[in-house]
């Protein structure tokens, strides 16, 4: 399992995020696809990011959910 570190995450360009409530959240299929593993069982919201220009309604999870999405599948 790749580890993660939150700062890293918000400053890779790759990884679309945007920041609600002081918190980061993270686009959940970029973090798939980064981490080249399913996140299908980590909870998420759906928010609104500025993507390539346009504005999306983006599936989104914030660092504690990836962990404990993450956490829960290995177990």
């Amino acid at each position: 399992m790749k580890p993660l570190k939150e700062i890293l995450l918000i400053k890779d360009a790759t990884i679309n995020k945007v920041q609600f409530d002081k918190e980061w959240f993270f686009s959940l299929e970029d973090m798939a696809f980064y981490l080249k593993e399913d996140l299908s069982e980590v909870e998420f919201v759906y928010l609104p990011m500025l993507i390539d220009g346009e504005r999306e309604i983006v599936k989104c999870c914030s660092f504690e959910d990836i962990l404990r999405g993450r956490k829960e599948l290995t177990e």
